[in-house]
């Protein structure tokens, strides 16, 4: 990745490929320093999203598909941008005209698949680089551009069938369902999604850079790859190292028993049943209790390791004690989940357990409903919540009386 870039990186699996700006101009890794801009001819005049003031961006549901909106006369034109793997990596831009009225787009030609029945024009009216053409865009239509993530250097792209290239909603359906193969929760959905989608997009050798600075969040990162699909397998001598290293100053970090936890289920995974009870035999040895992380709540800077976000949101709802026990809530229900709906499904626990949960109001209090995934013994305590609560049950419902 462009480490000067500013925008949201898309890409594949264990691939990010390019950065999406703020006006929706993407910036392939594979293009030599040049971009992949776009511009509009509405009724009005021509609109480059890198000036107009009506421009707004969002990634869809969290994922890497983003979603960039020029205003024109009578709505908007919404261009969504991601990446496939169909025919070796391609570039995807999606252009909707949610307005009453014709528009133009105008993109980048070299190396370009589309699905336009209309031939395209030249570009009038505005400062374009060489190689852009417009093509027309009628009222409630979408087109699709796709080029090549790499372009070639001394020959031309065959084209392709670009209508067979996924939809970008097939496209988030697929990041979504490998974030939910990990765990989802209810609220901070996107926020989970996103931070997951980012550490995705990791290469090989920024994971190695992660090790070498932090073998904390290292040991969390390729923890959350796996989680999300990757084989466990491949993983296993770096971990072995990483909780070797971080177990020289277990007290270093907060988040040093989730860690060994997570530790523990990756190489359980990897079918490594000795390293597992070692991970969990120093864990117990060194006196690396209950996870208690900076700020209270579990909270983490903005800025801090993808790793470490995804942590502290699961954390609001399961917190790591021991090899055998976890609790629930542990920094308490905020006050924007009062009344509201609150699920979690799949949240690790223990090296054994994943522990899903809802919370359904009456009242000023909450009726806890929880169901583990794991063998029997998992003791759950909600001592932040309500210090009365204890139970071994495999799945139940209690109400917890909630301290105002």
């Amino acid at each position: 990745m462009n480490g000067v870039q500013r925008g949201i990186r898309i890409g594949l699996h264990g691939a990010g490929s390019a950065v999406v700006d703020p006006y929706g101009v993407a910036h392939p890794d594979g293009w030599r320093g040049a971009t992949c801009g776009w511009w509009l001819a509405a009724s009005d005049t021509w609109h480059d999203p890198r000036t107009s003031p009506s421009v707004r961006q969002q990634r869809i549901d969290g994922t890497p598909v983003v979603q960039t909106k020029v205003a024109v006369p009578g709505g908007d034109v919404v261009q969504r941008m991601f990446v496939v793997a169909d025919h070796g990596g391609r570039l995807v831009m999606q252009v909707s005209n949610e307005s009453p009225e014709p528009v133009a787009v105008a993109v980048p030609t070299r190396h370009l698949s589309t699905t336009a029945a209309a031939g395209a024009s030249h570009v009038h009216g505005v400062d374009t680089p060489n190689g852009v053409m417009a093509y027309p865009l009628s009222h409630r239509a979408r087109i699709t551009f796709a080029w090549p993530l790499v372009l070639p250097r001394f020959r031309s792209a065959a084209p392709i069938d670009a209508s067979q290239l996924p939809s970008h909603d097939q496209v988030v359906r697929g990041w979504m369902l490998a974030s939910d193969r990990a765990s989802r929760v209810v609220p901070d959905a996107s926020s989970l999604v996103a931070a997951r989608c980012e550490l995705a997009l990791m290469t090989a050798p920024e994971i190695d850079a992660i090790l070498d600075t932090d073998p904390i969040l290292g040991i969390m990162t390729i923890a959350e790859r796996v989680r999300m699909g990757d084989r466990a397998q491949e993983w296993t001598s770096q971990l072995a190292d990483a909780v070797r290293r971080s177990m020289r100053s277990p007290g270093r970090s907060a988040w040093t028993p989730r860690a060994m936890v997570m530790a523990a289920r990756t190489l359980s995974s990897a079918v490594e049943p000795t390293a597992t009870e070692d991970v969990v035999r120093l864990w117990q040895q060194r006196g690396v209790g209950t996870m208690d992380p900076e700020g209270g709540d579990g909270s983490v800077d903005s800025e801090a390791g993808v790793a470490l976000r995804i942590a502290a949101i699961e954390h609001r709802f399961v917190g790591v004690a021991t090899p055998t026990s976890a609790r629930v809530l542990p920094t308490g229900i905020p006050v924007a989940w009062r009344g509201a709906n609150v699920e979690a499904h799949g949240v690790v626990a223990t090296p054994d357990h994943r522990l899903s949960l809802a919370l359904r109001w009456h009242g000023e209090n909450a009726a806890l409903l929880w169901e583990v995934d794991g063998p029997p013994g998992l003791h759950l305590s909600a001592p932040v919540v309500d210090p009365g609560f204890s139970s071994s049950a495999a799945q139940g419902e209690a109400l917890l009386r909630v301290a105002p």
